[in-house]
């Protein structure tokens, strides 16, 4: 076997002027021995050798171990050693494509970091997409409970699915989990990425139980019924109920409520998101909380739902209007072979409240999909003492993540991609009880599935009839 050799093509995705995570790619290729398979359409059910398979699971090990920011954030090394051999003591056999892409999402999984994620070949996914046969039905998962939220097939809108091939939904549901990323032991980032995201349940579940030609599922109708239908696997684009989510044409707004209060929307803290929509989230807070002090507003609300993050100092910026007094955004930054000084990132230093700041009651909206810098942001406004929490547990860590600059690693045998992040960030926040855990709301509020169906925003609710009674 030839020596290996690691050609590292580096370039430069964006940057963000001293502030926030420098997003540089690294391109790691093992180019040491010949592609076990040529790519086709059907890629994912190639046989691999298992001596290859084994190989590319000892580079992904060695990888983590050398540019993972935070691989022992969660899980010791003693425990991610023991996960490894695991997976190689079954790899005695050769095995698909797909069976294997599985195996290394599932340990990316067990790594607890969100921002570690594992793809796979282009030309696998566009096979899967034109002819893996799936389940047919889009499901979303409200709570631990999954429904349809279209009528079809024999089935009405709100329908709970509670069996599929005899097997409850909660089992099916629980090992599913174990194969999408997610900061620590944070449950409504991964049901948020079944619902909206990238992995919807149809994929995780060909992804671990293999292509079926037909399925059995158990059902209770919104009338309380019971019953089973037997429905055949169908093609990707002839899935019913799968809902893709609408383009954002607007992620910055402020409107105004009765009882002098604000709401403040912020859906996104990417700058290169709101160019797009040619949006400027320092110009827009300037010009917002200017008027809302010119017309003596006095409780605001922040709607941040589904913002998945962005620039480090967007998320500081926003803090900056909610207090009248300097505050810490980062206690430190590191990677596997130093840590940063405040010359290095901006938000290491104390932070300045801003002209114009709003110190009256603060209701902060959030889910599952408030990821990465959002959940920065929430973290450093928990801090603040007129700042409450509706809604549903962060996907993002409390006391920080491993994001920043990214690596993205190549295996050679099996093309399989993996996002490697490199910066292990630390909130400056208190210690909580929940080593593990995301910005637990003040208020839980879980929109139920007629709330869904119905478009009921029961979350917005809650929080102007709670800032009308204060």
């Amino acid at each position: 076997m030839k020596q290996i050799q690691i050609i590292l093509k580096a370039y430069m995705e964006s940057y963000f002027h001293n502030y926030g995570k420098i997003l540089i790619v690294l391109a790691l290729v093992f180019a040491f021995i010949p592609r076990s398979f040529a790519q086709t359409a059907n890629d994912a059910a190639k046989i691999i050798d298992a001596k290859l398979l084994k190989l590319d699971l000892t580079i992904l090990k060695d990888s983590l171990q050398k540019l993972h920011g935070g691989l022992y954030r969660y899980k010791t090394k003693k425990q991610m050693d023991q996960l490894f051999e695991s997976c190689s003591s079954k790899l005695e056999q050769p095995m698909t494509l797909i069976t294997y892409y599985a195996m290394v999402c599932n340990i990316v999984s067990e790594i607890e970091d969100e921002h570690t994620a594992a793809f796979l070949p282009n030309n696998a996914i566009k096979g899967l997409i034109a002819q893996a046969k799936l389940f047919p039905l889009g499901l979303r998962f409200i709570g631990t409970k999954a429904y349809i939220t279209c009528n079809t097939k024999g089935l009405l809108a709100g329908s709970e699915i509670t069996t599929i091939n005899r097997v409850g939904i909660d089992k099916l549901k629980d090992k599913l989990l174990d194969h999408i990323p997610s900061d620590g032991s944070i449950k409504t980032g991964k049901y948020a990425e079944m619902n909206d995201g990238d992995d919807p349940f149809f994929y995780l579940y060909y992804l671990i139980y293999g292509e079926k030609p037909g399925f059995d599922i158990g059902f209770i109708s919104p009338d309380g019924r019971k019953g089973n239908i037997q429905l055949k696997a169908d093609l990707f684009k002839n899935i019913e109920c799968h809902q893709q989510p609408a383009p954002v044409t607007q992620y910055l707004k402020l409107s105004y409520q009765p009882d002098d209060v604000a709401v403040l929307t912020v859906k996104s803290f990417h700058n290169f998101k709101l160019e797009k929509t040619k949006e400027n989230l320092a110009r827009f807070l300037q010009d917002a909380f200017a008027a809302m002090a010119e017309k003596h507003i006095k409780k605001l609300i922040i709607d941040v739902r589904d913002n998945g993050g962005g620039e480090d100092n967007n998320g500081a910026l926003l803090n900056s209007y909610l207090t009248s007094r300097p505050f810490s955004y980062y206690d430190s930054i590191k990677t596997t072979t130093r840590k940063f000084e405040i010359k290095d990132h901006d938000q290491l230093a104390v932070q300045q409240p801003h002209e114009n700041d709003f110190t009256g009651p603060v209701y902060v909206l959030i889910n599952g999909l408030c990821f990465s810098g959002t959940s920065d942001f929430c973290s450093i406004a928990r801090k603040f003492p007129n700042v409450k929490f509706i809604g549903e547990e962060t996907g993002g860590g409390y006391h920080g993540n491993t994001s920043g600059a990214r690596a993205t690693l190549v295996l050679p045998n099996t093309q399989i991609k993996v996002n490697v992040p490199l910066w292990e960030y630390f909130n400056a926040v208190k210690p909580s009880k929940y080593k593990d855990r995301g910005i637990i709301p003040d208020y839980t509020i879980v929109p139920t599935i007629n709330d869904y169906l119905q478009h009921k925003d029961v979350q917005m609710e809650f929080a102007l009839k709670l800032a009308g009674k204060e």
